[in-house]
């Protein structure tokens, strides 16, 4: 009789008649300090090395950075301890909280995580959303920073609240209603509050003479470029010529302005029965060069015409400069100096948009105008983007009219006018008359204002983009930011699509917040694809969001009763798209959940089972499965699970710290149905556990212990010794099934032997082996084992139905790949 594998895992009393099933002959009834390995083999756990002392109460979180730069932070009520998660796992930065520092945690063991790239979001119901970020060698821990935070509501409220402007430094007073619930009326200091309303359609517009008012630098073809002599002050024009060329022609038949010219048409291109261009241009070099054709041009056959086109290339000085000392040699465009000097020059005010917009135009004109936008400010010293360019060519007036939309966020716009027509030294001869009408026109929109409430209970403007009030506003638009004390803090956070989502308010249980896209710190919300949601589960009960997480197209959420999907019709998830859907009631408990291979691992409600949830071909759904059904006593018969982490090489097995300080792991391969349950023990008791990769190297299992009321950060790796602690001892121990049928005839094998087939060079002494409920022997063997099959007990008489246990102690290694009678 042979035992060839041990990879069913423990099983639970309860399957002891059980030899019906498949993985009855591969299990055991006590796996203890060993790992099992997918394929079947058990080896001994390594030992438990201790590395430094452990704060008294604290979790363990993983940041990884890259594979080959791990860093362990250890994470008390008040304190964060940032180690190098690689030999000799030295401390690099700590952090004190406290009231000071804006953090400090209560429930440890509910505290979740979302790491994006290189920062770390951390999420507790006793504190707002704390982000630890590492960029260029340097660590920064503070609250995660809102752009635009989420809101309690995004609905038109029952009830108005109205705030009145105390000076012109936006401060504002705020009262509220009757009928408004007291706790929003009892906000604390640095509460945010939204007040929204809409804004008046505005333009942005000047005449050509005010365009041309101040002081100018002309920059034309014979003087050059940028010269030491130069000195700008903000807000000084420069205009220079640039593109200018002549085309010469000849006069074919006279050619009377005030009848032949059509109005926008300038060009004696545009005039070909009276003029053809030139290809000899012998004789044209001492004719006057014109800029175009007039009313007054009155042109006889034969005439030789010089036209010269060309553009003021415009621009405006936004910082002081000084020739003497910020001309680089070779560099004379006002275009090299872009800290100084930015192209055109700008019409109109900065205007406020989050909506539609338009550049109007009509007429004859020449030049460009263009459309900047700045998220930073108004100023002209902002960082501007061009959205769009409208051209007039000197070839022919053009009305290119163009158009926008910024509902997806609200932004400063600008016009700028920056090119005109070229007719010589007079600089006003070329502009566009003032009859053309051309304006940026921005429609009426929602502006949402940001207040944050001081210490006195008023309330200071903290909008990205300001529009300060004059008078008392009355709006019934308005929300308390998700986040406060009030309301509590979201215990979830998750990255899907993209978008930052925070889950679950003692308020709000049922509630996610989603970012926009790509903007994580940006909760606004809007009718565009990529603006932010507010979802808010429809269900039969109030249970809380337990766990979120996100795989593949799918958003994963198990609450107190039920699991659930969020997907989107559409791919990306969208307002119009979202859908949310029930795919289970077994509910879980409040411990993150564990993202394993292609599956999502979770605790059911009261921490004594796991299940794996994730998509089946089978019955085309999410489906949720009990992976503790054939070993139910595993985490109940030590006080239920209160954390999880998972180590995914060399294989995969999940590792859960259990209430009375032992640790339930399981080797897990969904392709080939591996779940096999073992337990760790230790003299004293584990209170935290977390996995960590270390390059090509097998992960690291660190572990916060407790022994003799000394509280140890230890780890188990590939070159931690078979001891525990400071040496202290271990038993590993594994116990079969029974051999054959359990209601079969027992029968005696005679002068039978009990042979293990074991792979290291194990001292024999450290071996002691049983027979069904005989107590445990040492082994007739003398020195080291040699790796092959072993002799464990010699010539017996041994039962059919008896269970073999093999206990291994001491500093030493042991791997059985298989036992036989």
């Amino acid at each position: 009789m042979k035992r060839l594998a041990f990879n069913g895992g423990e099983i639970t009393p309860s399957m002891a008649l059980r030899c019906d099933m498949d993985n009855y002959a591969r299990s055991c009834t006590i796996c203890e300090n060993f790992d099992i390995a997918t394929t079947g083999g058990i080896s001994r756990r390594r030992g438990m090395a201790p590395i430094c002392d452990a704060m008294s109460e604290s979790v363990l979180i993983p940041f990884t950075y890259t594979t080959y730069e791990p860093y362990l932070l250890e994470l008390s009520c008040d304190k964060l301890i940032i180690r190098s998660a690689l030999p000799p796992f030295d401390t690099v930065q700590e952090f004190t909280g406290g009231e000071s520092a804006e953090w400090a945690y209560d429930n440890l063991n509910n505290i979740t995580w979302q790491q994006i790239n290189s920062i770390l979001i951390i999420c507790s119901d006793t504190c707002c959303p704390m982000q630890l970020s590492y960029t260029d060698g340097a660590w920064e821990f503070a609250p995660f920073a809102f752009k635009t935070p989420p809101w309690n509501t995004i609905d038109l409220r029952d009830h108005n609240i109205t705030i009145k402007p105390t000076d012109s430094s936006g401060i504002y007073s705020i009262s509220y209603d009757e009928g408004i619930d007291e706790l929003e009326q009892d906000p604390d200091a640095g509460d945010i509050l939204r007040v929204s309303y809409y804004t008046h359609r505005s333009e942005a517009k000047e005449s050509s003479a005010d365009l041309r008012a101040g002081t100018w630098l002309k920059l034309d073809r014979d003087s050059g470029g940028l010269s030491a002599s130069d000195s700008l002050q903000p807000g000084d024009k420069i205009a220079v010529a640039s593109d200018l060329q002549d085309e010469c022609y000849i006069c074919t038949t006279d050619f009377n302005g005030s009848n032949d010219l059509t109005p926008g048409c300038t060009s004696p291109a545009n005039y070909k029965d009276n003029f053809l261009l030139a290809e000899d241009l012998t004789g044209f070099d001492d004719i006057t060069p014109i800029y175009a054709l007039a009313t007054t041009s009155n042109i006889k056959r034969g005439d030789k015409i010089r036209l010269r086109t060309g553009y003021w290339r415009l621009y405006t000085c936004i910082r002081p400069f000084d020739g003497a000392t910020d001309l680089t040699p070779g560099c004379t465009s006002p275009q090299d100096y872009p800290a100084h000097i930015i192209s055109g020059i700008p019409v109109g005010d900065a205007i406020t948009c989050a909506g539609t917009w338009k550049f109007h135009c009509s007429g004859a004109w020449y030049g460009s105008y263009e459309v900047r936008r700045s998220y930073d400010s108004g100023e002209l010293t902002a960082l501007w983007e061009t959205l769009a360019e409208s051209i007039s060519p000197i070839a022919g007036a053009e009305n290119n009219i163009i158009t926008g939309d910024e509902e997806s966020e609200e932004s400063y716009l600008r016009l700028m006018l920056t090119s005109v027509r070229y007719l010589g030294s007079d600089l006003a001869a070329g502009w566009p008359p003032d009859s053309c009408g051309n304006r940026l026109i921005v429609s009426a929109y929602k502006h949402n204002m940001q207040l944050k409430v001081l210490a006195d209970g008023h309330l200071q403007d903290e909008s990205p983009i300001t529009l300060p009030l004059n008078a008392p506003l009355s709006s019934d638009d308005w929300s308390w930011s998700a986040f406060n004390s009030r309301y509590g803090y979201p215990t979830q956070a998750a990255l899907h699509d993209s978008r930052l989502i925070f889950a679950a308010t003692a308020a709000q249980p049922q509630t996610l917040w989603f970012s926009r896209t790509d903007d994580l710190n940006n909760f606004a919300t809007g009718t565009t694809d990529d603006a932010g949601l507010l979802l808010t589960m429809s269900t039969s009960t109030q249970a809380t969001i337990c766990w979120m997480t996100s795989h593949s197209n799918a958003i994963m959420l198990g609450t107190e009763d039920g699991e659930w999907i969020i997907t989107s019709s559409q791919g990306s998830i969208t307002a119009s798209s979202i859908s949310l859907r029930n795919h289970g009631r077994i509910g879980s408990a409040h411990i993150p959940a564990i993202h394993a291979l292609d599956r999502v691992l979770y605790c059911e409600r009261g921490s004594g089972r796991v299940y794996q949830y994730g998509y089946s071909y089978e019955s085309d759904s999410y489906v949720s499965t009990d992976l503790t059904i054939f070993a139910d006593h595993i985490a109940v018969d030590h006080g239920g699970i209160i954390s999880g982490t998972i180590m995914r090489k060399p294989c995969c097995v999940a590792a859960f710290v259990l209430a009375d300080g032992s640790m339930a792991c399981m080797t897990y391969n969904t392709m080939h149905n591996v779940n096999a349950w073992h337990r760790y023990t230790t003299q004293g008791s584990v209170k935290a556990a977390c996995a960590m990769p270390d390059g090509t190297r097998q992960d690291r299992l660190f572990l916060i212990t407790e022994r003799d009321g000394s509280r140890k950060l230890e780890c188990i790796d590939a070159d931690s010794p078979y001891t525990d602690g400071d040496s202290l001892d271990y038993t590993s121990t594994v116990e079969t099934t029974a051999f054959c049928a359990p209601d079969a005839n027992e029968s005696k094998i005679p002068n039978s032997r009990l042979e293990a087939y074991i792979t290291t060079a194990t001292p024999a002494t450290a071996i002691t082996v049983k027979a069904s409920d005989t107590h445990y022997s040492p082994i007739n063997h003398h020195g080291n084992i040699t790796p092959g099959w072993i002799t464990l007990c010699g010539l017996g008489n041994w039962s059919s139905r008896c269970s073999i246990g093999i206990r291994i102690t001491g500093d030493t290694p042991c791997t059985i790949l298989a036992l036989q009678v």
